[in-house]
């Protein structure tokens, strides 16, 4: 992996590059710098997952929001299951 390699933009992407990455880490087999390089690179992969999934988050919430009765009134009109 080099440094100029391009930061992942799907989630999917960038999951899979940290996992390569702690795969790697976790062998044990790569020289001190090569094993800061990859933590550097494994925290860029994070910050996209937390990134992606914080999105996808919030338009979970956005839409069930709208989707959702709001008020008092509208949990004593609606129908029991």
């Amino acid at each position: 992996m080099s440094e100029t390699e391009p930061t992942p933009t799907t989630f999917e992407e960038a999951l899979n590059a940290l996992e390569a990455v702690v795969a790697q880490l976790e062998r044990g087999e790569v020289g001190l710098e090569q094993a800061v390089r990859l933590f550097e690179n494994g925290q860029r992969y994070l910050a996209v997952c937390r990134e992606r999934l914080g999105a996808a988050q919030a338009r979970i919430d956005e839409l069930t929001a709208s989707e959702l009765p709001s008020g008092p009134a509208a949990v004593e009109d609606a129908e029991p299951f």
